[in-house]
């Protein structure tokens, strides 16, 4: 018999597990120009992780997506909490906490942002968050409805716009607010419906995966990355990541064993989120320590610094999750 534990995509795990580093890359990069290459590369990491949200969710019931849309919303009330107090403390440090600080904060127009474009106050990183509880409320609507699959549309749609307002723009040298593309309209969406899209074709057998076409894909989309940042001069989503993407995910899919029991796996699978959402708490930490201790301008500190921050996030990741278990185990016993 086959156990539940074997129906696992390992593969996926691996590479959620991979993600989540990347995203740590993004915000702590290496010196350039390779800090800009590995900035170019790792913008496969949202996108994925609305992917597999997407692909998780087709063919659940009312109440499982019920269910996702309170763990999200619990998830955005305690990170968005933690970082508002992590800003005050950052006030209070630099000596300028004040009423009219906090009240700058929750301002009219981000609180605006907030709303309409996922845009957290508190964090830039949180947008991640809203955007994920978005697409659980669209989609639960449109589980209601009947047309989630009459929706995919959209992911072209969306994509397109999300590259011609941000790189392609960007490449002819206009600019526009990122707010614009990386929100739950232009990123998160497109990307959970192409996660949903990818689901409904496996379950109704009509996908075929050629590993040799989906390796082309991740190999061109890396090199596209690289070469689209450095003509863009930087940007939220590239074509050459919507390649990778797709290539990782198809192949995720092909070989869902691969990587089974390893530590990459069973990041992806317990700590990947954790580890997005606090790498800017070990970040602001060990950017303090280093002016303090006059090393942050030194080469070797560049350089090692997005290593750190990436392990020592996952060694904080891996302490909460401990610490989940201990409750529970906790809890179990009182009952």
């Amino acid at each position: 018999m086959t156990k539940p534990e074997d129906d696992k995509n390992h593969c996926l795990n691996v590479w959620k597990g991979m993600a989540a580093f990347a995203v740590v890359l993004i915000h702590c990069s290496f010196p350039s120009p390779v800090g800009g290459m590995m900035n170019g590369l790792a913008r496969f990491g949202v996108p994925l992780f609305f992917m597999v949200s997407g692909y998780f969710s087709y063919g659940k019931g009312m109440a499982t997506i019920k269910q996702r849309i309170r763990k999200i919303w619990s998830l955005f009330l305690i990170a968005n909490g933690v970082y508002f107090l992590w800003r005050l403390l950052a006030l209070l440090w630099g000596k300028s906490l004040s009423f009219e600080s906090i009240l700058e904060l929750l301002s009219l127009e981000k609180l605006i942002q907030w709303l309409l474009w996922n845009e957290s106050p508190f964090m830039g990183h949180l947008w991640f968050l809203g955007a994920l509880l978005y697409c659980y409320f669209f989609y639960w609507a449109l589980v209601k409805k009947g047309w989630q699959e009459q929706c995919y549309v959209l992911i072209l749609v969306c994509l397109a716009a999300n590259l011609l307002l941000g790189e392609g723009l960007s490449i002819i040298g206009w600019e526009i607010s990122f707010l614009w593309v990386r929100n739950f309209w232009l990123t998160g969406f497109p990307f959970f419906l192409l996660g949903h899209w990818f689901a409904r074709e496996q379950k109704q057998k009509r996908l075929k995966i050629y590993p040799g076409i989906s390796m082309g894909f991740l190999v061109a989309g890396s090199i596209f990355s690289m070469g689209e940042m450095l003509l863009s001069g930087g940007g939220e989503l590239y074509l050459g990541s919507v390649l990778m993407t797709m290539g990782i995910f198809s192949l995720a899919l092909w070989k869902p064993s691969f990587g089974k029991g390893s530590l990459l796996a069973h990041i992806g699978e317990k700590t990947a989120l954790h580890i997005y959402l606090w790498q800017m708490i070990v970040f602001d930490v060990t950017e303090a320590l280093a002016h303090l201790g006059g090393v942050h301008d030194h080469m070797v500190y560049q350089w090692v610094m997005p290593l750190w921050v990436g392990v020592a996030t996952w060694i904080l990741a891996e302490g909460l999750l401990r610490v989940k278990k201990g409750a529970v185990k906790d809890e179990q016993r009182s009952i």
